[in-house]
């Protein structure tokens, strides 16, 4: 059973979805942009039995107050360590050291806190990374200015619903679809923030730092060449193809993907 909480964080109440035993071996998962830990829920159930997982809303996402300007990766580095200590000083995870799940920009988050903070962080699973160039990252940061508005007909609606289609995989149903377009809408104007954190963010240069057991998972998303490209960045990472699957993975692979966690946390 997934239970809900608020903690203090730094620009206000963090929400967190948590499951498991406080007991257990805390693991971590960040969500990506403009999602929530909401993706994760099946997920949460399935690993439960044996560990103490807990998966926060972005600040500025999902239920979470938001930040009062765009943070940066390294930003939300930070808010999610101060998670952690607030978690484990409540007695809801036994320990400040983590395992940390990211998908997308979760996993950008995921690599910083890693690096940030080394001692911390046991182990990283990594779901798709947005190892861009830094020139594609310019140009997509500058993109952002022209983020789409509300039409006053609602006809963006469509327009996000027929994008979503086109990159989720195509076994999941409506309901997932309109569950997960209302968490789009959850955070209004600062949708883009979270991408724009992405496109600060050298993640090419902070996999080539990283020092941790690594499994990299690459569905075949928008980020299948990408992480397929860089995976190789991480020095003895396990990398896992998923030819086929994309966004809905959580609840339609989901006990695929929590055996290969399991197997690679438990080594």
């Amino acid at each position: 059973m997934t239970t809900k909480t608020y903690v203090e964080g730094r620009w206000g109440q963090v929400h967190v979805r948590l499951a498991g035993k406080p007991t257990a071996p805390p693991l971590l998962m960040l969500h990506p942009t403009p999602k929530s830990g909401w993706i994760y829920e099946r997920l949460m159930a399935q690993l439960a039995p044996g560990r103490a997982v807990f998966a926060p809303d972005t600040p500025g996402y999902g239920a979470s107050d938001a930040p009062p300007a765009p943070p940066s990766i390294e930003d939300h580095a930070e808010a999610m360590f101060g998670v952690v200590e607030r978690l484990a000083a409540d007695g809801m995870i036994a320990d400040t050291m983590v395992d940390l799940l990211g998908y997308h920009t979760g996993s950008s988050i995921a690599v910083a806190m890693a690096n940030m903070r080394p001692r911390q962080v046991r182990r990283l699973i990594l779901v798709s990374v947005a190892a861009y160039d830094a020139d594609v990252r310019a140009e997509k940061r500058a993109a952002l200015a022209h983020w789409p508005r509300p039409a006053e007909d609602g006809s963006h609606l469509g327009r996000m619903w027929a994008l979503m289609r086109s990159l989720s995989d195509a076994r999941v149903d409506t309901a997932w679809l309109h569950e997960s377009l209302t968490e789009n809408l959850r955070c209004g104007a600062r949708a883009p923030w979270g991408y724009d954190a992405v496109y600060r963010h050298d993640l090419q240069s902070a996999l080539d730092a990283l020092a941790h057991d690594t499994l990299i998972l690459n569905p075949q998303d928008d980020l299948w060449d990408l992480t397929r490209a860089h995976a190789s960045r991480v020095r003895g990472a396990q990398y896992v193809e998923m030819p086929g699957v994309a966004h809905g993975l959580f609840d339609l692979e989901v006990e695929r993907i929590a055996a290969l966690i399991e197997e690679f946390l438990r080594r």
